[in-house]
């Protein structure tokens, strides 16, 4: 495009759509296919989606891009102080409408953001295969303690099921009669 060709500072709907959907999906999708969903043609859409991107051709075009995203990054901005406010007014808005649990995590929210709680997680390393016999059979006895599992448990040596696979052998040793087991498909 030659560089005495600037277009007129009114935008054409064409390029009103362009913009729109360059702002809304641009991030998404080539310019390209912007100019094609603005209804530009398949032919000239890869050179015109450029000229419009370019001040030196369409600096009214430009502006309005620049002009846009602006909007949106005000809009859409957050800063610690905006973000404290936002969630007082959703904890105030929630106990006035009697939703205490909506007003009780605004505030649990606000705290977080202001530093009040510490997030702790452990992480536990380690599984059955690092344990002794001894220590798996001493977890497991632990485990129907604290669970209390009721009935008659039967012991199975390590050597019955030398080789075996968990569910290999098609019947679930620790199921009584007539109660569900894991490997029940019922």
């Amino acid at each position: 495009m030659p560089e005495n060709d600037v277009k007129t500072l009114e935008l054409t709907p064409k390029q009103m759509k362009f913009v729109e959907i360059f702002i809304e999906k641009g991030h998404l999708q080539s310019a390209k296919q912007c100019a094609l969903d603005a209804g530009y043609a398949e032919s000239t859409a890869t050179v015109t989606a450029s000229a419009l991107q370019n001040p030196k051709y369409y600096p009214h075009v430009v502006e309005e891009i620049d002009r846009r995203r602006a909007e949106m990054a005000r809009r859409y901005s957050i800063s610690y102080k905006s973000h404290i406010q936002k969630l007082a007014e959703l904890r105030d808005a929630a106990e006035q409408a009697g939703n205490f649990t909506g007003a009780i995590a605004a505030e649990k929210y606000r705290g977080m953001v202001a530093g009040l709680y510490v997030e702790r997680k452990e992480i536990m390393h380690g599984s059955i295969d690092s344990m002794s016999v001894g220590e798996v059979e001493e977890k497991l006895s632990e485990l129907r303690k604290k669970l209390s599992i009721p009935g008659e448990h039967e012991i199975i040596e390590h050597d019955a099921l030398e080789g075996a696979s968990v569910g290999e052998r098609g019947d679930d040793l620790l199921a009584e009669e007539g109660t569900p087991s894991l490997q029940d498909d019922s």
